[in-house]
């Protein structure tokens, strides 16, 4: 197949497109630096032609819900466009679980801007061409926003209970959901296997890099968001990889650049 992963440079783009072409497909790897931009549709329907599978990875670091909910929008009504004109047969939306639900959005933007997204995509494409995959949080964000927000020995982590996933057992699960033949306007809901609060994944990376000392949690997006809104009652996809697995192989990588 030829599959074109849109936002190919992220922490979960990245991944899907090594494990797709791990599997042998044609993979094109669509981002600003190849002169792919979504939210303007320059470049779309150039690299769509001919593919048969198209998945849209984009994230967007922006905690306002005008700007996630104008960012998600605009680029999945491009790229549904595109697709359709391409003649594209699938399409592949990566979200995030109970994303879409008003009890867990209300007062967290990104959320909304994703909800706009599902909702965007559904408007636009038919049943029959689109599936979204919607993960819970993966073990990288917790390792991220605590990069993001730190002073010195102190950082913080959002209080966030979940059931966090490696990304790369994300991105399996995309490659799985791309490649099927089996898509009829589905959502698959992915989660790990264990449910925990994300500040406690921070500690638990800060202990194993002996930095920075502290890990204060923040409370972000409402009480929903630290109550477990965020938890999938009945996932389609658990994963396996859990914290101590995926902290091991952490501190087993090799450095960047070495």
């Amino acid at each position: 197949m030829k599959i074109v992963v849109i936002g190919a440079s992220g922490v979960l783009g990245s991944r899907v497109v090594e494990e797709l072409s791990r599997r042998g497909h044609e993979v094109v790897g669509a981002n600003r630096a190849r002169g792919v931009d979504a939210y303007t549709g320059e470049g779309l329907a150039e690299v769509m032609s001919g593919a048969d599978v198209v998945v849209d990875c984009l994230s967007l670091e922006t905690l306002s819900a005008k700007k996630a909910i104008d960012f998600f929008r605009t680029t999945a009504a491009h790229i549904a466009r595109a697709a359709t004109d391409a003649g594209v047969g699938h399409v592949v939306c990566v979200s995030i679980a109970n994303a879409d639900k008003p009890e867990v959005n209300a007062k967290f933007g990104y959320y909304q801007g994703k909800a706009a997204q599902e909702d965007a995509y559904r408007q636009a494409l038919p049943p029959e061409v689109l599936t979204i995959v919607a993960s819970t949080q993966w073990f990288e964000l917790a390792e991220q926003m605590m990069g993001r927000m730190s002073l010195g020995p102190v950082a913080v982590a959002p209080k966030m209970w979940s059931r966090p996933a490696a990304a790369a057992d994300v991105a399996r699960v995309v490659a799985d959901v791309a490649t099927s033949a089996d898509h009829d306007g589905r959502k698959v809901e992915v989660a790990g296997p264990d449910e925990m609060n994300l500040v406690d994944v921070a500690k638990a990376v800060a202990s194993r890099r002996r930095s920075p000392r502290w890990v204060i949690g923040a409370s972000v997006g409402g009480p929903a968001i630290r109550r477990g809104g965020l938890v999938p009652a009945h996932p389609d996809i658990v994963t396996t990889t859990a914290l101590d697995d995926w902290l091991a192989a952490q501190a087993a990588a090799p450095a960047a650049g070495a």
